[in-house]
Order: structure tokens, then sequence, then C-alpha cells
């Protein structure tokens, strides 16, 4: 039996007796806490250690943001859908900021619970809403990029915390300075615009067409004079017994708020049961890569080695993981890239148990441990690229932020539970435990995979304007030999029978 002052004998949470036996007591006086990584922590402060109750409340608290991230992803499809991108975009990062401010000088736990949950509530509504704004400004050849880069900004900006981080190391210095940061991009909100495709969507025609001229003027493309454009609810395609009512219906305000109500509500996508089959396999995507994602992010720490080295790793793996659908999603398709992605993402996790379970207690086979961790990041990071594009180019132009919001809230509901499953070693004291949150990532991971083969091809398509044209997307669902392109012409064919029914010429 080895000394009780050796110091591979010294307990985090008890003190030793002092008579002489290996007894020890609670350490009634406080805590001295380990400074070599940090300065201090929202826990340490507070001594929120050494106690099962305080240790559940610590996770609680990490959850709070992420309980904000859920209605944050939620209320942005609603709020933008109905008083569009701009105002909700600057609105959210407000929100971001000034909540980040505030729980920089809080001292209770309660304060700063609600703090943190407004924080994510602006940090998801932030990034939904400039992705769709990104989507709805390209076309189909050059969407990936612009559904693609803005990851990359969030990649940066990880390895850029993890840079913060270092310098500060004091969680209050380090709340105020992200939080500057927020507050400070407002200032570049003057060089974004207004969404000419949700400005047509609400029949706000001539700001959209001041909006296309103007760009069309800086890149020095020369438009039609007699230029007209049309709301998508025009551009329902009709069958011969409509036409026949058409002209009694078309000055019918009931008929006309009925069209608008179809094409802008979510609801409407569960009336077929193909586009609900979509629907429902899209939540399940994100409900698995958001608890996956978010379950190794935070469970970087628990990772062999140096805290900010491991961060410093996971902020690279998830660069990468970026870098993979942007090469591939644009030749592959958007369905084998995310689909294999996740099967990269199992193969890793799943592996790992083998090295908890049957590698040396000296921790000779710790390199290979972070290493798969890396690759099962890299793997869930390279869908979560893919399926935010995916998922907008999936829904029409009434719904899509709605569509994405909608998505991301289910996947939200996975990241409440990401937590507990990254701190499922504290409750569970053994190798297996160790390794349990990592297996059930991977066999999650697979099981997505599979199932994001039925759902249909999107690359190269032109994006969905009315619920019809999703019905058409959805109907491609199981028809795997067919080319995508050949999906988007059938799509794009409608939109031209549509249009010269009506006798004009759309947007």
């Amino acid at each position: 039996m080895c000394s009780a002052w050796a110091a591979d004998c010294f307990e985090a949470c008890r003190l030793n007796g002092g008579n002489g036996t290996n007894s020890t007591t609670g350490c009634s006086a406080g805590f001295v806490f380990d400074k070599s990584e940090f300065i201090d922590t929202f826990p340490s402060e507070l001594n929120y250690v050494c106690d099962s109750g305080k240790e559940v409340l610590v996770t609680t608290l990490v959850q709070s943001q992420l309980i904000g991230v859920l209605i944050g992803a939620w209320m942005s499809g609603i709020l933008s859908d109905r008083f569009g991108r701009k105002p909700v975009l600057i609105g959210s990062m407000l929100i971001m900021g000034l909540s980040g401010l505030a729980s920089s000088v809080s001292s209770d736990p309660y304060s700063f619970w609600v703090l943190r949950f407004l924080v994510g509530v602006g940090c998801s509504s932030t990034f939904t809403t400039s992705f769709v704004v990104g989507v709805e400004f390209i076309g189909p050849q050059a969407r990936i990029h612009a559904g693609i880069v803005i990851e990359y900004a969030y990649a940066f900006g990880l390895i850029l915390l993890v840079g913060i981080a270092y310098l500060l190391r004091y969680w209050r210095w380090l709340n105020i300075a992200v939080s500057a940061l927020s507050l400070f991009s407002i200032l570049l909100i003057w060089l974004l615009v207004e969404s000419p495709r949700w400005l047509i969507s609400r029949g706000r025609l001539a700001e959209a067409e001041a909006l296309i001229r103007k760009a069309a003027k800086v890149n020095g493309v020369e438009l039609p004079t007699d230029l007209e454009l049309r709301p998508p609810s025009e551009n329902v395609s009709k069958t011969p017994d409509s036409e026949s009512a058409d002209d009694s219906d078309r000055s019918s305000p009931t008929s006309s708020a009925a069209d608008s109500s179809e094409q802008t509500s979510f609801l409407r996508v569960f009336t077929n049961r193909q586009t609900a089959l979509m629907t429902m396999n899209m939540f399940l995507q994100w409900w698995v890569i958001a608890l996956v994602y978010y379950g190794l992010s935070l469970s970087s720490g628990n990772l062999p080695g140096d805290i900010y080295l491991t961060s410093f790793l996971n902020a690279l793996a998830e660069l990468i993981g970026y870098v993979v659908p942007h090469a591939l999603a644009g030749r592959l398709g958007r369905r084998v890239t995310h689909a294999g992605s996740m099967f990269l993402a199992a193969a890793a996790l799943c592996s790992t148990i083998f090295v908890e379970l049957f590698g040396p207690a000296d921790g000779g086979l710790d390199w290979l441990l972070v290493t798969l961790a890396m690759l099962g990041k890299i793997g869930i990071t390279s869908a979560f690229g893919v399926v935010f594009l995916w998922t907008a180019e999936m829904f029409h132009t009434g719904v899509r932020q709605m569509a994405v919001g909608c998505s991301s809230t289910a996947g939200r509901v996975g990241t409440l539970l990401a937590p507990f499953l990254a701190d499922m070693r504290k409750f569970i004291a053994s190798s297996f435990g160790a390794a349990l949150p990592l297996l059930i990532s991977g066999c999650l991971a697979l099981l997505a995979g599979l199932t994001s083969l039925l759902l249909p091809e999107t690359l190269g398509i032109e994006l969905p304007e009315t619920l019809e044209d999703c019905r058409r997307l959805a109907a491609w669902r199981s028809r795997a030999t067919v080319e995508p392109q050949d999906v988007g012409k059938e799509i794009k064919e409608q939109q031209a029978v549509d249009e010269n029914a009506n006798g004009d010429s759309a947007f």
C-alpha cells in the first residue's frame, strides 16, 4: 500500500484525516483549484464541485444555452418568414451580444442560466438566418459555395476562440471579448440587403425588382425593361378543371388568401405522404447530427492531453470537415456526401470502444483515441455542412426559412441530451463508462446514414418555389437510379408551363 501522502494517493474531493490512517473527510474549509489551465471558471468561483447535485446543476447551465439554441432556431423561422431576413438578423445579433455581456457580470446560477439561454437564442437565430440569406441569393451552380463558406467562418471562429481562451484564461474576460465581437459585427449589417426571393414571396415586387436591377448593374448584366415579377402563388400549375374556373377565382380574395396560405404554411408539407416522410427523415438527420456533434464538442476536454491542444484539434477537425462537402457535394451530390460522412463518423466512433476497453492502462494508445475522436468529428461536421444546404434546397421559398428552422429545432432537441452524453463517464465509473458516449454516438450516426439514402438528391436543381415543386421533388425519394438533374429539369419545365399559362415571364 502506498503512503497516504504520495501524489498518486490524493483525492480531489476528500481531505486526508491526518491520524496515521487512510481515512478521509470532507473539505469543509473550501477547495484549492489547479490554475494551470484556467484562472477561474464559473463553477470554481461558486465552489460547484465535489457534489453530485451541484455537478448536475453545472450540466444544466451548459444545457441552458442549448435550450436557447433550440428556441432560436424555431423562432427565427417564424419571424424571418413573416418580417424578413434582415431585421431578424439584426435583432438576433443584438440579443446574442448584449446577453453575453450581461452574463459576464453574473454571480448566481439563476441569472446566468437565463442570460446564457438568451445567448443561445441569438446565436442560433443569427446562424440560421444568415445561412438562408446566403442560399437565396445564389443560383444552382454556385449554391454549394454559399452554403459552405458560412461554415468556414464558423470553424475559423472556433479556432479564434481557442486562441482567445488560451490568452485570457478567465471566464469573465473571455465572455466579454466574445460578446464584444458579436456587437461589433452589427456595424457590417449595412452591407446586407433583404432577400429578393423573400420580397417576391411576400408580394413586395417593386422592392425586389429594384434590388435585382441593382445587382444586375453591379455585375454588368442587362435586364429587359419589361421585366415583371410574380409571387410563387401565381405559378401554381392548373388542371383542366381548375382552368375553367380560373376567371371567376382570379378576382376572389378568398381564393388568393388560400393560395398564399398554402405557400407559406409549413404544416402543408405534412398533407402529402411523400413530403411528410421526407420532412420527418430530415428531422431525424438533424437530431442525430446535433446530438453527436455537440456531444463530441463538449467532451473534447475529456480527451487525454492539454485541453487547449485538444480543443484546437477539435476546431481544426471541424474546418477539415467543411472542406469535404465543399469538395464533394458539388460532384457526388448531397446524398452520397452526407451518407458517406455519417458512415465515417460511425466507423471512427464505434472503434474507440476497443481502445478504451482493451488499450494499455498507462495510456499508451491515447494518441489513437484522440485520432479516432477527431475522425468522428470530421465525419459529423461534414454531415452538418451538407444538411444545412440540403434542407434549404428541399423546401419551397414560402417556408424555406421555417423548414430550416424547424429542422434545426429538431436537431436542438438532440443537443439537450449532449451535455449528459458528454458527462456520462462521471456517472459510470469504469472504462466502459468512458467508451459508452462515443459508442452511442457511432451507432446513431450509422442509423442516420442509412436512412439518409432515402432522401431525394438536390444537386443542380432549381430551388423549389411552390408547394407543388416540393411535392415533385419528394416524389423522387426512392428513385435512386434517376439523375438529380432530371428532377430539376422536371421542376424547371413545370415552372415554365405555369409561367406560360399566366402569359408572363416570372423571376
